[in-house]
């Protein structure tokens, strides 16, 4: 007779409590100060970075694909979006004083997602396929989660 073999109850217990534990260590965020300039979040730091990356990547795109009014829209859209990148990335690395900051480093953040959006719209307008949209959808995912940062730090700021 075939012994089956199941679970504990204590390592059933176990598993579940490191994945509660888990999930509370990724989900707290802490801002931190610097000194005497006033705070910055190493998180949304990193985002920003990573939608100032993938927006250069996406912008050296241009050349290959020609020279239409779509493709230098989207080119003049990207260049805006990584000099607000870059003002976003130096309020955050300088130190942010007061929740207004964070309210204003998200307003950069939804212009920048605005011109990913329009980018895309004058494509669809011409009834043609964005060659960018792969990229402006990720690159309107990392918005997304820079906005919900900034509106949390401003909280806790």
């Amino acid at each position: 007779m075939a012994y089956k073999q199941q679970p504990s109850f204590t390592l059933a217990f176990v598993a579940a409590a490191l994945i509660l534990l888990a999930g509370q260590v990724t989900a707290r965020r802490e801002i931190i100060e610097v000194k005497g300039r006033g705070v910055t979040d190493p998180i949304l730091e990193a985002k920003l970075i990573d939608m100032l990356e993938e927006t250069e990547r996406t912008k050296d795109k241009v050349p290959v694909l020609g020279n239409s009014e779509m493709v230098k829209y989207c080119d003049n859209a990207y260049g805006m979006s990584i000099g607000n990148l870059k003002k976003a990335l130096g309020m955050l690395q300088r130190g942010i004083k007061s929740p207004q900051g964070f309210k204003e480093l998200k307003a950069i953040v939804l212009e920048v997602m605005k011109a990913y959006e329009e980018c895309d719209h004058v494509f669809a307008e011409n009834a043609k396929p964005s060659p960018f949209g792969i990229s402006n959808t990720k690159l309107k995912s990392l918005g997304t989660k820079c906005k919900q940062y900034a509106e949390e730090d401003a909280k806790q700021n």
